[in-house]
């Protein structure tokens, strides 16, 4: 799949959330992570050494952004992007562009996004 149609997708899906939330007042099943993948991404993140430079709830390095609540600050789609590659966002960012399989990469993107 194209990148453009990869991002014409993801955009359809979060607006057909947003939807599904300001009409029937709850998130779509599909639009919700999984509890096993988010808790697979939180592992993910701390096998990947994240917390040596990222803090959540307190705990792990300074040298980065407070992730304790990135996921009311930011969408999958951007998570998933800024993760992939860090400098597309932001030229001057200093973080490492995920070294993973594409499933771990979905699993941290699940568990940043729980992080409210």
């Amino acid at each position: 799949m194209s990148r453009k149609l990869q991002r014409y997708v993801t955009r359809v899906s979060i607006c057909a959330a947003w939807v599904g939330v300001f009409t029937f007042g709850v998130w779509l099943p599909w639009a919700q992570a999984d509890s096993g993948l988010v808790a697979k991404g939180e592992k993910a993140y701390a096998a990947k050494k994240c917390s040596v430079c990222h803090v959540i709830n307190g705990k792990g390095g300074k040298m980065a952004d407070d992730l304790t609540s990135v996921g009311s600050k930011r969408d999958a789609a951007w998570l998933h992007k800024f993760m992939k590659d860090p400098k597309s966002i932001d030229s001057s960012n200093k973080m490492p562009a995920f070294r993973g399989s594409d499933e771990e990469l979905e699993a941290v993107v699940a568990y940043m996004a729980s992080l409210k």
